[in-house]
């Protein structure tokens, strides 16, 4: 696909971010900070998410599904609402869109990785943007 449809799939994805997850309570959890392929470990105390050589403790699997898409994605840091029903309202959004944007990037790991990196730039900025109080979507008028 073209980088007009990446652009739009990342554009769409980070509205989401904001929309949803910025504007609402929510915690910052640390990542591994590197692209690399999550997977959910069910404990006996409940859910993880190894990311690398890094577990991620989590109280149930929405949790979890959200730190694996945001783990395989390379984000350092991720806000994350203290609201359960809200994460449970958007993880498949999420999943989705990050799927979308794999799909229009292409075949190509090369191209994937560009995709993602700018995916992360853009996370980067929003949290800084609204930690500075200067928030605004990205969605034209």
């Amino acid at each position: 696909m073209s980088e007009a449809g990446v652009e739009r799939e990342i554009g769409q994805f980070i509205d989401l971010y904001i929309g949803r997850v910025l504007t609402a309570r929510h915690r910052q959890v640390s990542l591994r900070g590197r692209k690399c392929r999550a997977a959910i470990m069910h404990t006996l105390l409940g859910y993880e998410v190894k990311a690398g050589r890094k577990r991620i403790t989590c109280p149930d699997l929405i949790t979890a599904r959200y730190l694996r898409a945001f783990a395989e994605t390379g984000v350092a840091t991720v806000r994350i609402p203290y609201d359960p029903t809200v994460t449970r309202g958007i993880v498949g959004e999420i999943e989705s869109g990050l799927e979308q944007i794999r799909r229009a990037s292409g075949e190509a790991p090369e191209s994937c990785r560009k995709a993602y990196r700018r995916l992360r730039q853009k996370l980067q900025k929003a949290e800084q943007e609204q930690l500075s109080g200067t928030l605004v979507s990205q969605k034209s008028p």
